[in-house]
C-alpha cells in the first residue's frame, strides 16, 4: 500500500470529520427545520381561520387550503370546494369526533380555544387548525397539505448543503496550503539533518517559528552545536593523544638505537626505556579508562562503597613513590553509592594529580556527605577552574590530561557533585552528595 504523505493524511482526516459532522448536523438541523416549518404552517392557518370567520372567504390570500364550517349563518355547515383535496368525508367525521372527545375530557371545558394537529392522508401529511367559540357546537376547521413544509425543508437543506460544500472546499484549500507549508518546513529540517555529517556539523539551520516544529528545529540546532563541540574536542584530544604517545615512544626508540650503537650504557638505557614504557602504559590505561566510561551499565545496581577503606588502599600505593606527606582525617562507616572499581579510579586520579602539584603535603578529609582531597600547591588560574575536567586542557601550570576528565564523567554518572576550590593556600577537589540525598 502506498504511503500517504502528511497533506493527504490531513485532508483525508479532515474530510472524514467534516462528512460525519455534516451528516449529524444535517439530521439535527433538518429535524429542527421541520418543526419550525410546521409551526409556521399552524401560524398561517390560524391567521386564515380568523379571516374566514371575520372577513369572509374573499379576503383569503391565494393559498391552497380547504375548510369546513359549522355555523347557523351557513345553514349549519359549509364545505369549501377544495376540502376534498385534503380529507375524505369519513376522515372528517372521525376527526371532528376526536376533537370533541379531546375537548370534553378537559377538567374545565374551555368555552373557546384554538387547536392544531395533523393526520396522514395517503403519503401526505394534512395539517389542520380548529377554531371554536361555543364548546365545539359552532367551529371552523381549516386544512392544508405538506407542500409548504416540504418546500421550506428542501430550500433550507439545499442552502445547508451548498454552505457545507463551500466550507469544505475552502477548508480543504486552507488545510492543503497549511500542510504543504508544514511539510516543506519538515523537509528542510530533514535535509539539514542528513547534510550535517557531510558538512561536519558546521552549518546551522533554525526554524524561528513558535510552534512545535520550531521547537524541534531549535533542539536539533542545540544538538548540532553539542556534536560540533564534541567533534572538536575529539579532534583536539586525538591530536594531544598523538603527541602524548609520541614523546615516550620517541625516547624509547632513541635509547634503543643508542644502546644498539653502543653509545649509551646498557643499565642507563634499560632504566630510561623501562621508565618511558611505564609512562606509556599509564597513558594507555588512562585512555582505556576514559573509553570504558562510555559503556558503564546504568542497569547494574549501585553498591555501597566503603570510602575509608578505598582511600587507604589508594594512598598505600603512593607512600613509596613520593616524599609528599599524606594527612588523613577519615571517618568510619562512610559509604558512597556507585561501583568500587570506578571510585578507586576517581580517587587515584585526583591523588595522582595532587601529587604532581603539591609542595609538601596532601590532606584527605572524609565525612558523611563529602570527600575532600587537598594539596598545598599553587592555585589554579581562575580562567581555567571551569576547564579542569576537559581532556588535555592546558593551564598555566601544565596540562590536566585525561585523568580529571575521567573523574568528572564518573562522578556525574554516580549522581554526585564535584568542584574545584582555590584555597588561601593550595587547591581542594571536593566530591559531595547532592543536598536532596
Amino acid at each position: 500500500m502506498k504511503k500517504l504523505n502528511i497533506p493527504s493524511q490531513l485532508l483525508l482526516l479532515f474530510f472524514t470529520i467534516i462528512l460525519v459532522a455534516s451528516c449529524a448536523f444535517s439530521v439535527i438541523a433538518l429535524t429542527r427545520i421541520q418543526v419550525i416549518a410546521e409551526d409556521e404552517v399552524y401560524s398561517r392557518l390560524s391567521t386564515y381561520v380568523y379571516l374566514i370567520n371575520n372577513k369572509g372567504e374573499e379576503k383569503l390570500p391565494d393559498m391552497n387550503i380547504g375548510y369546513y364550517i359549522k355555523e347557523p349563518n351557513y345553514s349549519e355547515t359549509y364545505k369549501s370546494p377544495t376540502l376534498s383535496n385534503y380529507i375524505t368525508e369519513d376522515d372528517l367525521v372521525e376527526l371532528i369526533q376526536r376533537i370533541k372527545k379531546d375537548n370534553l375530557s378537559q377538567e374545565f371545558p374551555r368555552k373557546s380555544f384554538l387547536a392544531n394537529g395533523y393526520i396522514k392522508n395517503a403519503q401526505k401529511k394534512i395539517y389542520y387548525v380548529v377554531s371554536t367559540e361555543d364548546n365545539l357546537e359552532n367551529y371552523t376547521i381549516i386544512f392544508t397539505d405538506n407542500k409548504y413544509t416540504d418546500s421550506m425543508v428542501k430550500n433550507v437543506a439545499l442552502q445547508v448543503i451548498l454552505l457545507f460544500f463551500l466550507l469544505i472546499l475552502v477548508s480543504i484549500y486552507v488545510i492543503y496550503l497549511w500542510s504543504s507549508k508544514l511539510v516543506k518546513r519538515i523537509k528542510m529540517i530533514q535535509n539539514h539533518i542528513l547534510n550535517l555529517p557531510r558538512d561536519k556539523y558546521a552549518i546551522s539551520y533554525v526554524d524561528d517559528s513558535l510552534d512545535e516544529v520550531g521547537d524541534l528545529s531549535k533542539s536539533i540546532e542545540k544538538m548540532r552545536q553539542e556534536i560540533e563541540k564534541n567533534e572538536d574536542t575529539k579532534q583536539e584530544m586525538l591530536q594531544n593523544l598523538s603527541h602524548d604517545f609520541k614523546t615516550p615512544i620517541a625516547v624509547i626508540k632513541s635509547y634503543a638505537e643508542a644502546f644498539q650503537d653502543k653509545v649509551v650504557d646498557e643499565n642507563e638505557a634499560s632504566k630510561i626505556i623501562i621508565s618511558q614504557a611505564e609512562i606509556l602504559k599509564k597513558k594507555v590505561n588512562r585512555l582505556l579508562q576514559y573509553n570504558s566510561l562510555e559503556y558503564l551499565d546504568k542497569n547494574r545496581e549501585f553498591e555501597d562503597v566503603d570510602m575509608k577503606e578505598l582511600v587507604l588502599e589508594v594512598i598505600q600505593n603512593y607512600r613509596f613513590q613520593t616524599n609528599i606527606v599524606f594527612e588523613l582525617d577519615l571517618s568510619d562507616n562512610i559509604f558512597f553509592k556507585g561501583y568500587r572499581e570506578n571510585f578507586y579510579t576517581v580517587v587515584d586520579n585526583i591523588v595522582d594529580n595532587a601529587k604532581r602539584y603539591a609542595k609538601t603535603k596532601i590532606k584527605i578529609v572524609l565525612r558523611k556527605d563529602r570527600l575532600r582531597i587537598y594539596n598545598d600547591g599553587d592555585p589554579i588560574d581562575e580562567q581555567f577552574l571551569n576547564s579542569v575536567f576537559k581532556p588535555y586542557e592546558k593551564g598555566s601550570k601544565g596540562e590536566f590530561g585525561l585523568g580529571m576528565s575521567i573523574v568528572k564523567k564518573t562522578i556525574d554518572f554516580f549522581g554526585l557533585e564535584l568542584k574545584v576550590v582555590n584555597e588561601v593556600v593550595g587547591v581542594s577537589f571536593i566530591i559531595s552528595k547532592p543536598k536532596n540525598n
